[in-house]
C-alpha cells in the first residue's frame, strides 16, 4: 500500500487481499488486485479546517501544547487537526458523510464491504466510533443491497400447519398476561381446538411454571377430549421446559412452535380479539 500527496489530488494503491486477510509467508502466491483510487481533496479539507474552529474538540486541544507533549492529538501548520497521523472529521455540515462517499460510494472504490471500507478511511481520516459510522452507512447502501449476493444460507420455507383430522385431534395453546387482576387472576390460558375453532379459557396467574401448565391440561383438556396429537404454541419458557416436553413424549404428542408474539401463527387472532372485546 502506497500513498502520494499532490497539490489537488491524494493517490491512494490499495490491495484488496492484505485488507480481507492477513499475509501467509507459506501460503501459495496468487495475483493480487489493485485498485487505485483517485480522489479531489481540496475542497473537503478545506471545510473541515474551517469546521474545525467551532469544533469542541479542537478548541479544548487548541489551549495545550500538544505538539511537545507526546500526545496522540497533532495540530500542523496547514490548520488540520492530526489524530495518530489521521485528519480529525468533525461532525459537521454532513462532512464525515463525504469522506464516506468518497471511501465507499465513488466509481473506482467500487462499493466495497464494511471492512474494506473502514480500512480505506483509516489510512487518512479518524473521527470517534468510526466503525460504527460505517458499519450503518454500508448496511443502508441502497447499491449495494440491490447489487451484491448474499453469502447467507436461504431462507427456510414457510410450512402449513396440518389439517386435523377431527376434534381435538389438533390444538394451540397461548396466554393473554397483565390483564387487570380478578379473583387473584391476572392471566389466561387459551386453547383452541384447530379444526372447529372451539376455545376454552382458563383463568391463572403469572406465576405458573410448568408443572402447573400440566395440571390445567390434563382438567380441562385430557379429561374432557383424550390427548391430541398436536399442539402448537408459541415459546414460552413453559412450553419449551423439559418437564412439558417429556410428558409430550410420553403422550406422543408433537410439538410446533412459533415465533414469539405472532398469534396468528397458533390460529388463535380472532379467538383472543374476541374475548379481548368482551373484557
Amino acid at each position: 500500500m502506497s500513498r502520494s500527496l499532490s497539490k489537488n489530488y491524494l493517490v491512494t494503491t490499495v490491495q484488496p487481499e492484505s485488507i480481507i486477510r492477513p499475509s501467509n509467508q507459506d501460503a501459495t502466491p496468487s495475483p493480487r488486485l489493485q485498485a487505485a483510487v483517485v480522489t479531489d481533496l481540496t475542497k473537503l479539507l478545506s471545510d473541515i479546517q474551517e469546521a474545525l474552529g467551532a469544533d469542541p474538540k479542537y478548541l479544548e486541544l487548541t489551549g495545550l501544547d500538544i505538539n511537545h507533549q507526546n500526545l496522540q492529538w497533532e495540530i500542523r501548520d496547514n490548520g488540520l487537526l492530526y489524530f495518530e497521523r489521521q485528519v480529525y472529521v468533525p461532525d459537521t455540515n454532513d462532512l464525515r458523510l463525504q469522506v464516506l462517499r468518497l471511501r465507499h460510494d465513488h466509481i473506482l472504490v467500487g462499493h466495497p464491504g464494511q471492512s474494506k471500507t473502514y480500512q480505506l478511511i483509516c489510512q487518512d481520516f479518524y473521527w470517534p466510533k468510526l466503525q460504527e459510522f460505517v458499519a450503518d452507512y454500508v448496511s443502508s447502501c441502497n447499491m449495494c443491497a440491490r447489487n451484491k449476493s448474499r453469502w447467507h444460507k436461504p431462507y427456510g420455507m414457510l410450512k402449513q400447519l396440518p389439517i386435523p383430522p377431527q376434534p381435538w385431534e389438533s390444538i394451540s395453546m397461548d396466554f393473554i398476561e397483565q390483564l387487570p387482576p380478578s379473583n387473584g387472576y391476572t392471566d389466561i390460558l387459551v386453547i383452541v381446538d384447530r379444526l372447529t375453532k372451539q376455545a376454552i379459557f382458563i383463568p391463572m396467574t403469572k406465576s405458573i411454571d410448568a408443572i402447573g401448565l400440566v395440571q390445567l391440561f390434563i382438567k380441562n383438556v385430557f379429561s374432557k377430549h383424550g390427548t391430541p396429537s398436536h399442539i402448537t404454541s408459541d415459546h414460552g419458557v413453559e412450553f419449551v421446559s423439559r418437564f412439558f416436553k417429556s410428558l409430550a413424549s410420553g403422550l406422543d404428542m408433537k410439538l410446533h412452535f412459533t415465533s414469539g408474539y405472532h398469534p396468528d401463527g397458533t390460529d388463535q387472532p380472532d379467538t383472543r380479539a374476541i374475548f379481548k372485546d368482551l373484557l
